[in-house]
Parts: C-alpha cells; structure tokens; sequence
C-alpha cells in the first residue's frame, strides 16, 4: 500500500508543484489588492489637561472600517497594534461633542491603512471636570481568624485606613467609601501583617486610585488560662456601709487570653463591682457583679457566680435582704 502512495506521487510531482506555484502567484497578487474590512480597535485618550478628568469614561473600542492591502489588514488583525485615539485638547469644561476629525487612526507596525469611518455613526458625547485628589474610607470586608490554641489580641488591623483617589469632582463627591475583597483570613498562628486587596468593581472606571497596597496587621499569641484568687467584690451606691454587705466579699476570676498579655495582668487591675439600687431595680437577693479588666482579653469567668446582699440587724446577728 505504501509503495504505491509512493509510485502516485512520484507519478504527479509534477502536476503538485505547479498547483502549489500557481496558489502562491494568485495570492502573491490578491493580497497587493485594495480590500476593506471592519475591525474592533481600542480607544485612547488624547492630549487631557492634568487638571481636568472625565466625569464618566469614553467607550473602551470602536468599531472601524479600515481600507489597505489585503495582506496588511490580514496583518493587522493578527499582531491588533492599531487603536483609535481621540484628542480632547482644548476641550472645556462640561458637556461636548467630540466630531470625527478628533478620532485618529494609529498604526505604527503597518502605517499603510486608512480608516474610511468609525461605527459611532453620531458624534461622542463628553463630559470634563476639574480634577480633584480625596481621601476616602476603606471598608473592610474580610474576617480573620486564629488557629486552634491561639488567640487574636484585639481587632485587626487595616493599614492605611483610608485611601487617595483622583478624578473628576463630580464622580469623586458619589464615593463615599471604598471596600476591600470579601476575604477569610484563618489558621493564623504568629503576628503579621497580611496583604489585602480593594474590591474596584464600585468604581467609576475614570476614577483613579493612587495606592492600593494595604495590609491587616494583627496580633496572635498562643491562648492561655490564668485564675486570680481573693479579688475583692465591692457594693457601691447610696446605701448605709454598717448595715448592708455582699456575701462571700471576694471571689476567684479565671482568665482568658493571650499568654503573654496574661502575665501582664495583676490582681490589683480586676474590678468587680455590684450597685446598690440593683437589688430593687431587678428584684433579686443575688446577683452577678460587673467587671472591668483593662487588658485585651478573650474571656473570664467568676466563682462564685452570683452574690448575696445581707443586712446587720441591731441585735448584731446578719438576715437576708
């Protein structure tokens, strides 16, 4: 079988070879003709004074029909060099019209094309502002999360906390915050400071940020339980100090919290604390105290739970309020 595919195109060559000639003479001579043809060209904006922005961005391409030879428009289409750039010099403030004599066809690699006309049929419409810098809120959008024995001291972080964005002062004045990604941050074990992205899909695309790199800066410490014995239970308020007291007068607080911000806690900074009036006002003989304990802490808890308020009556022996 082999040999004779062989045998036919020996038998052939030939015949081949002039086909193959005569193809490449036909397109040697079709592609040197003048064609036309539509393509999709980006846009580029001309020629913008520094103090002046687009209030909302031109089309990002436009469709134009491009007259040359057949193998340059060929060429054009597969290496896309070519834009369209519209000049916006001089153009004042406000809405305007921008006419085709201010759209240009650019093409550097292949400067042998003409465009014959764009798609935009009517004239652009466009609005220029003054240009204006501001500082903007960033809205976090992310959670974070401490690994399994660890501990988050305190909120995250977001460094900076708000943003520089440019563009005209009619689109920065609706910006009234900008968010960063929905992002979960988990499994953290040490203190670092995580990059975060800004989610821009809010923004108008005219509008311009001048940095976008942010970080979370949190703090991790391994999570760890401190009990503090005897810290006194004060009853404040207006009432007689001779008369009325708390029973037990002190309790045990267990801790926690970060291991290295536990070490830095003493007993003389727990407070617990139970008002007077509170007795009457929720109509109870016990009741748990208030606490205050300045230190970034996870949690604590108080043995015992729940405290009596007693009375010394004239014959000296203590009742029950």
């Amino acid at each position: 079988m082999f040999e004779k595919i062989k045998e036919f195109f020996v038998e052939h060559s030939i015949k081949f070879l002039s086909l193959l000639c005569g193809c490449l003479i036909w397109f040697s001579v079709v592609s040197r003709e003048e064609a036309r043809t539509e393509i999709e060209l980006p846009v580029r904006v001309m020629h913008l004074q520094d103090n002046m922005a687009l209030v909302n961005p031109l089309p990002a391409t436009l469709h134009a029909q491009l007259e040359g030879s057949a193998i340059n428009l060929i060429s054009l289409r597969l290496n896309r060099s070519a834009r369209l750039e519209i000049d916006l010099k001089d153009m004042p403030l406000g809405y305007s019209r921008i006419s085709s004599e201010r759209i240009s066809l650019v093409s550097p690699n292949i400067p042998d094309i003409r465009m014959l006309h764009h798609s935009q049929t009517n004239l652009l419409n466009v609005e220029l502002d003054a240009r204006i810098e501001q500082k903007i809120p960033v809205q976090p959008m992310f959670h974070v999360s401490a690994a399994p024995g660890f501990t988050l001291l305190g909120k995250p972080k977001l460094m900076p906390d708000s943003v520089f964005i440019s563009g005209a002062r009619n689109a920065i004045a609706k910006v009234k915050q900008v968010p960063t990604e929905e992002t979960s941050i988990t499994n953290l074990k040490w203190s670092n400071s995580v990059p975060i992205k800004l989610d821009l899909s809010s923004l108008n695309s005219a509008v311009s940020i001048l940095d976008t790199a942010l970080f979370v800066q949190v703090q991790i410490e391994p999570l760890a339980h401190r009990i503090f014995s005897g810290i006194p239970v004060r009853l404040i308020g207006n009432f007689d100090r001779e008369i009325y007291s708390l029973s037990p007068s002190k309790a045990d607080v267990e801790v926690t919290g970060g291991r290295e911000m536990l070490s830095k806690i003493n007993p003389q900074d727990i407070s617990l604390y139970i008002a007077f009036s509170r007795f009457s006002i929720e109509d109870s003989d016990e009741l748990k105290p208030t606490v205050h304990i300045p230190h970034l802490i996870n949690n604590w808890q108080i043995l015992p739970e729940k405290f009596r308020l007693v009375e010394v009556v004239k014959n000296d022996e203590e009742s029950e309020f």
